[in-house]
C-alpha cells in the first residue's frame, strides 16, 4: 500500500518541474530626489507599469512570478516607497507610495527592470536624529560625572560663577542640562545667591566685567559648535537614509536619566568623534545599487551559509544502494504519509551522488518547504547541466568566500574576474570523487575562458589523481586550454577525439571545431557537414539546435559548397529569425569573399551589398568592398560601405570610399573623402580626383609633392604646360619630359613658312612636313612601349 502511494505520487508530481514559479529579487538603493527598485526580467517577459494616485502596479505576463522583496527597506527608507505587496503568485506586485512621487522606469541592456520612484517626502520619513547632539555612552551615571569637581574645571562653569558674584546675569546662555541645574541645587545655597545679586543691583559699575565678556564669547562658540553640530548631524542623517552610513546606536535610558555632550564642556569628550559612525560602501556586488559592508553580519546576508551547500557532507563512502535505500525505507510512515525529514535527507543524498532529476522530483514532493529549499533545486538542475536562468539563488555569489562562489560559477557559466577563485577551488577540492569527475572538466573550462592557465592546469590534475579513465567533457576542457596556450593543432585534435566517441557533448565538439577551422582556414573532412546535419535533426528543438544550423552554414561554406550554404542560411532565417541569420552571414560571406569566383561572387555579393542590413553588412562590408572594387563594381563597393556610416570611419574605409567616388567619376565626392587624410595612396587619389576634375595644375604638385615627378611630367604635357614640365629636375630624362620635347619641336617644324617665293614656299613646306612627320614617328615611337606595357 504505501509502495503504490508513492508511485501515485511520483507519477502525479513528477511532470510539476516544469510550472516552479520563478523568482525574482527586487533590490533598492536611496538616491537625491528619488528611490529606485532593480529586479532582472525574465527572458522574453512583457512587463507593464501603471499608476494610479499613491500607488503603482507592475505586471510580468506570461510568467508564474514571485517577487522577493524582503531586502529592500533594509537600504532605503519608508519616504517614497512606503510598502511592496504581492497577493500570490503570479500576481502583479503593488508598489505603494509616502508621497505624490511620479513613478519612472525603463529596461537595461543587461535585462534589468529599473522603477524609479520621484519627489518630494516630508521630513518625517526621512532620519532625524532624536536629539541635536551626538549620544554618547558612560560607564558611570550623570551624577557620578557631573561632581562639583567636574564643573570647577570647566571654564565656562567658573566665568558663569564670577559673574552671578558681581551682577546679575540677564539670561543664562549654557545649554545645561537638567542633571547640571540638580547637582547645583544640592551643591550652591540659595540664600547666598540672592544677596549676591542684591549687591549686585546696588554697586554694579556702569562697565560690564571682563567675565561677561567672556561668557559672550563663549557663547558665540557655543552657537557655532551648536550649528556645526546641527549640519553634521544633518549629513549624517542624509547619508543613512541612502545606505552610505550606519550609526552604531549606544544604549540610552529612559527620558529621566538621558544626558547628552555638553558642547561646551571641557570633559567626557570622547577621543575620536567618528567612533560612532561606520562608514560602508554603497556598491552593490553587481549592479551597484546593493549596499554591502565588509562585516561578518553583512557578509552572513549576502552570502549563502556553506553549511546549506555542503554536498561533501549529505553522503559517505558506503554504497548507493545502502544509502539511498535507508531513506526510501523511510519515505512512507503510517496513514501512508510522506515523512518530510526524511524525503529532505532522500534528495540531499540524490544531490551527493550527482542525481540531479531524481533530487528534484524528490523535493517535489515536500509538503513545507525547508530551508535552502530553492538552492537545491538549482543544484540538481546544476548537476545535469541544466539551465537555471539568471534570476537564481546563486546569482552575484561569485563573491563569496565560501561553497556558494563554486555554485554561482557553474549557474552563470562564466568565472567573472572578481570571483573568489580560491573557494572555488577548495569547494571542487572537498567533492567527492564522483562529482569531481562530473563538475571537473566545466570548471577547468571556466578558468581557461578567464584566462587562468595554471587553475584550469590545476582542475584537470585533479581529474587525474582520481584514477577514473572516462571523464565526460575531459577533451572539451583540454581543447579550451590548449587554446589559452595557442596550440590550435592540438585544440583540433582533443575536439576531433571528442567527434569521433559520439557521446553527448560530440554536437558541441563539432561547433567548436567548425570554428576552429574557420579561423584557422582549415580544410574539413568532407562528412562533416552531412554530421552536423545529422545532429541538428536530434537537437532541433534544444539550445544547441541553433547554434548547430549555424555550424552547418558554415561548414558548408569550409567545403566550398556555396549554393547549399545559401540555400540553408534561408532555412536558418525562418527558424531562427534575423538574429541568427546576422551571426551565419559571417563566415558565409567571408569566405565567399576569399574563395569564391568572380561569378559565384557577384552572383551572392551584389544583392547582398544593397539588401543587407547593418549587423549582416558591418563584419564583411571592408574585405567585400575591395573586391568589389579590384573588379569594377564602384557601387557596389559603395552601396556596402555605406551601411557602415555610424561606424568609425578608419583610414581604409575612407581611401575605399573615394576608390569608389573615382570609379562612379564622382571627383568632388573623392576629395571631400580624401580631405583629412595624408599620405602616399591618399595623395595618388587625390591627384587623380583632381586631374578628373580638370585642375591639371594641382594634381602635377601632388605628384610632384610625392616625388613622382614622370607622372606629374605626363598631367602637366597633357595639360599642354610644357613651362611647368621645364622646371622639373632632369625633366629631359623622363619620359613624358621627352615627349614634351619632341611635341615642342613638331610645334616648331609645323609652322608655316612666310615671306618666301612660291617655288622657295613649297620646297620649305615639303621640308616641314618631312621633319613633322619624322617628329611624329618618334613621339610614336616613345608613347607605344608605354602604351603596351599598360
Amino acid at each position: 500500500m504505501n509502495w503504490r502511494a508513492l508511485t501515485i505520487a511520483l507519477a502525479t508530481l513528477a511532470p510539476l518541474g516544469a510550472a516552479q514559479a520563478e523568482t525574482i529579487v527586487a533590490r533598492s538603493g536611496e538616491h537625491d530626489g528619488f528611490s529606485r527598485l532593480v529586479m532582472r526580467l525574465p527572458a522574453g517577459a512583457d512587463w507593464s507599469l501603471t499608476q494610479n494616485g499613491r500607488s503603482a502596479i507592475l505586471n510580468i505576463s506570461g510568467t508564474d512570478t514571485v517577487f522577493d522583496t524582503s531586502q529592500v527597506f533594509n537600504l532605503i527608507p519608508r519616504g517614497r516607497i512606503a510598502n511592496l505587496s504581492q497577493a500570490a503568485a503570479g500576481r502583479p506586485l503593488r508598489i505603494e507610495m509616502g508621497c505624490n512621487c511620479e513613478v519612472q522606469s525603463y529596461v537595461m541592456a543587461n535585462g534589468y527592470l529599473v522603477v524609479d520612484v520621484r519627489g518630494q517626502v516630508s521630513g518625517a520619513s526621512q532620519y532625524e536624529p532624536e536629539s541635536g547632539v551626538l549620544p554618547l555612552a558612560f560607564d558611570d551615571p550623570a551624577e557620578a560625572q557631573l561632581d562639583h569637581d567636574a564643573i570647577a574645571r570647566s571654564q565656562f562653569a567658573t566665568n558663569l560663577a564670577s559673574a552671578l558674584a558681581s551682577q546679575a546675569a540677564p539670561e543664562k546662555v549654557s545649554p545645561q542640562t537638567p542633571q547640571v541645574a540638580k547637582v547645583k541645587e544640592q551643591q550652591a545655597p540659595i540664600e547666598p545667591v540672592e544677596e549676591a545679586v542684591e549687591t549686585v543691583e546696588t554697586t554694579a559699575p556702569p562697565t560690564p566685567p571682563i567675565s561677561q565678556l567672556l561668557n559672550m564669547e563663549e557663547a558665540s562658540r557655543a552657537a557655532k559648535v551648536g550649528e556645526s553640530e546641527r549640519r553634521l548631524l544633518q549629513q549624517i542623517g542624509r547619508a543613512t537614509n541612502q545606505g552610505l552610513l550606519d550609526l552604531v546606536v549606544t544604549e540610552v535610558n529612559d527620558g529621566t536619566t538621558n544626558f547628552s555632550l555638553d558642547p561646551l564642556g571641557a570633559r567626557d569628550r570622547p577621543l575620536n568623534p567618528l567612533d560612532h559612525v561606520a562608514v560602508t560602501s554603497s556598491i552593490d556586488r553587481e549592479t551597484g545599487l546593493y549596499a554591502n559592508r565588509p562585516s561578518k553580519d553583512a557578509q552572513e546576508q549576502l552570502c549563502l551559509p556553506n553549511d546549506d551547500l555542503a554536498v561533501h557532507t549529505w553522503g559517505s563512502d558506503k554504497p548507493f544502494s545502502e544509502q539511498i535505500g535507508a531513506y526510501r525505507s523511510m519515505m512512507v510512515g503510517e496513514f501512508d504519509r510522506f515523512d518530510e525529514s526524511a524525503l529532505h535527507k532522500l534528495a540531499k543524498t540524490y544531490l551527493f551522488f550527482g542525481f540531479g532529476a531524481e533530487a528534484r522530483m524528490t523535493l517535489e514532493l515536500l509538503m513545507e518547504k525547508p530551508k535552502g529549499y530553492e538552492n537545491l533545486l538549482a543544484m540538481a538542475d546544476l548537476l545535469d547541466a541544466r539551465d537555471v536562468g539568471e534570476n537564481n539563488p546563486f546569482s552575484g555569489q561569485q563573491v563569496c568566500d565560501g561553497h556558494a562562489a563554486f555554485w554561482a560559477a557553474l549557474s552563470e557559466g562564466e568565472v567573472k574576474k572578481n570571483a573568489d577563485a580560491e573557494a572555488i577551488q577548495l569547494t571542487y577540492a572537498k567533492l567527492p570523487v564522483h562529482l569531481r569527475v562530473h563538475l571537473g572538466p566545466r570548471i577547468s573550462t571556466l578558468f581557461s575562458q578567464l584566462g587562468e592557465k595554471h587553475m584550469a592546469e590545476a582542475t584537470l590534475r585533479s581529474l587525474e589523481r582520481t584514477g577514473v579513465e572516462h571523464v565526460p567533457e575531459l577533451n572539451l576542457a583540454e581543447a579550451a586550454l590548449a587554446e589559452l596556450s595557442g596550440d590550435t593543432d592540438t585544440v583540433a585534435d582533443e575536439l576531433t577525439e571528442e567527434v569521433a566517441a559520439r557521446s553527448e557533448n560530440t554536437p558541441q565538439a563539432l561547433i567548436d571545431l567548425i570554428n576552429l577551422h574557420f579561423e584557422e582556414r582549415r580544410a574539413l573532412l568532407p562528412d562533416i557537414p552531412e554530421l552536423v546535419a545529422s545532429y541538428e535533426v536530434e537537437n532541433r528543438e534544444t539550445d544547441l539546435g541553433a547554434a548547430l544550423r549555424q555550424a552547418e552554414v558554415s561548414a558548408l561554406s569550409l567545403e566550398g559548397r556555396f549554393e547549399d550554404a545559401f540555400y540553408q542560411l534561408g532555412e536558418l532565417l525562418n527558424v531562427d529569425g534575423p538574429v541568427a541569420r546576422a551571426q551565419a552571414t559571417t563566415p558565409l560571406f567571408t569566405l565567399l569573399t576569399e574563395r569564391a569566383n568572380d561569378i559565384t561572387f557577384l552572383k551572392y555579393g551584389l544583392p547582398f551589398s544593397k539588401e543587407a542590413t547593418v549587423p549582416e553588412a558591418t563584419p564583411v562590408a571592408d574585405i567585400m568592398a575591395e573586391r568589389f572594387l579590384a573588379l569594377g563594381f564602384s557601387e557596389a563597393a559603395q552601396s556596402i560601405l555605406k551601411k557602415l556610416s555610424l561606424e568609425e570611419q578608419t583610414e581604409s574605409r575612407k581611401l575605399m570610399m573615394a576608390k569608389a567616388a573615382l570609379g562612379m567619376e564622382s571627383p568632388q565626392t573623392a576629395l571631400d573623402e580624401l580631405s583629412e587624410m595624408d599620405g602616399s595612396e591618399a595623395n595618388q587619389l587625390r591627384a587623380q580626383a583632381l586631374r578628373q576634375n580638370g585642375d591639371y595644375k594641382r594634381a602635377g604638385e601632388v605628384l610632384l609633392a610625392e616625388q613622382e615627378a614622370d607622372e606629374a611630367a605626363r598631367v602637366f604635357w597633357l595639360s599642354e604646360n610644357y613651362q611647368a614640365i621645364d622646371e622639373i629636375e632632369n625633366a629631359e630624362q623622363l619620359g613624358y619630359g621627352a615627349l614634351a620635347s619632341v611635341t615642342t619641336e613638331i610645334d616648331e617644324i609645323a609652322k608655316d613658312p612666310e615671306g618666301m617665293p612660291p617655288l622657295a614656299e613649297a620646297r620649305a613646306l615639303v621640308e616641314s612636313s618631312i621633319g613633322t612627320r619624322d617628329r611624329i614617328e618618334d613621339l610614336l615611337n616613345r608613347v607605344s612601349p608605354e602604351v603596351e606595357e599598360e
